[in-house]
């Protein structure tokens, strides 16, 4: 069964808004990830753990990390706006928006099996839908509808946008978008190959199947704005979480976070991808 698991938000944080906007202090930090789900509350003891790990080991001034944690891009987005903090973790879609909009950079990508969505694929039951051109003005339930530049040119085949190729209705949770194709009240969703396996074992699941496959995507990203964090910070953030997790005191945070480490980007991949979400 497809579940949220509330180890898995580990990696998200916790942060009461001040009633009065604003400026975050440079070293805060916003969290935006998707494929497992959570909330602040659940979030909160194991962000505070990783907070004051960075703080010990960059040397930060004692409690003076904090952030956030968004499950939508619309609050992830309102949120960077009014807190301005100096770097975040994200999906590559806010990335790829953030980049131009507030000169974003992506300075590490995060390695996980638990967060990280690899590749996408489209599944139907309907076996009249067979790719894309038959599922054209149909249902489409999707954690990415609110996200129709990506889902458009970087996770599907770029050939026009899926606003109006498609009836898109947006989903908090993969499982919501899998039960309404079971039971015909969407007509496709998207879900990550680890997804599909379980979706199959659902009752009513054997007879999913996939009609496209994107290309390879990027997983959860470290971005640093540098109008608010500086270079040599940014520097001394990276090169802690390069080696956070094989150290005796972070390894716990990390595991506990369901990271297994903090590496250097795919550039490759990542200028692929831009290029892509960049096409008219």
């Amino acid at each position: 069964m497809i579940s949220v698991k509330p180890m898995a938000v580990a990696l998200l944080v916790a942060l009461s808004l001040p009633g009065i906007a604003q400026a975050a202090p440079p070293h805060d930090f916003s969290i935006y990830a998707i494929r497992m789900g959570g909330d602040s509350a659940q979030a909160k003891p194991y962000i505070d753990r990783f907070a004051r790990h960075l703080e010990s080991t960059i040397g930060w001034p004692a409690s003076s990390v904090s952030g956030g944690f968004y499950v939508t891009r619309k609050e992830a987005l309102a949120a960077i706006e009014q807190q301005k903090p100096g770097w975040a973790v994200v999906e590559p879609l806010l990335y790829l928006e953030l980049r131009k909009s507030h000169k974003a950079v992506a300075i590490a990508q995060v390695v996980s099996s638990d967060l990280n969505t690899p590749q996408l694929q489209v599944i139907a039951k309907d076996p009249a839908i067979k790719s894309l051109a038959e599922l054209s003005g149909k249902r489409v339930w999707t954690q990415l509808a609110d996200a129709g530049k990506y889902l458009s040119n970087v996770v599907l085949d770029g050939k026009g946008a899926a606003e109006t190729r498609f009836q898109l209705k947006q989903v908090g949770a993969v499982t919501k978008g899998i039960r309404a194709v079971i039971r015909g009240e969407a007509d496709a969703t998207l879900v990550d190959p680890d997804q599909l396996t379980e979706a199959k074992k659902m009752e009513g699941g054997a007879d999913l199947r996939v009609i496209y496959t994107s290309q390879a995507l990027p997983g959860l990203l470290v971005i640093a704005f540098p109008t608010v964090l500086p270079e040599t910070e940014q520097k001394k953030l990276t090169k802690t979480l390069f080696g956070m997790c094989a150290t005796q005191q972070g390894a716990p945070v990390c595991k506990e976070m369901r990271i297994q480490k903090f590496e250097a980007t795919n550039a490759s991949l990542l200028s692929s991808t831009e290029k892509r979400y960049d096409q008219p």
